[in-house]
């Protein structure tokens, strides 16, 4: 999947550009058996020069998701 060309949003920093993407928010987040651990799979991102797309799994504690959760949840009400 080629990136749709970039496209301004309001964004915290006016300068950001944000690339839309397609995601499957079924298979983006995933829990670990212990259910201690959550992984963040970002959608492969094709950069210039690069014969493959670049594939990007972040880790996080649970508990730090459960934080980020909340606290968006706060800023958004």
């Amino acid at each position: 999947m080629c990136a749709k060309p970039a496209c301004r949003r309001n964004t915290m920093n006016e300068r950001d550009v944000m690339i839309p993407v397609e995601s499957n928010c079924a298979t983006m987040w995933t829990l670990s058996a212990d259910r201690r651990s959550v992984r963040l799979a970002l959608p492969p991102l094709r950069l210039a020069g690069m014969p493959e797309p670049l594939t990007i799994y972040m880790d996080f504690d649970a508990e730090a998701v459960d934080a980020m959760l909340e606290r968006l949840s706060i800023l958004r009400s």
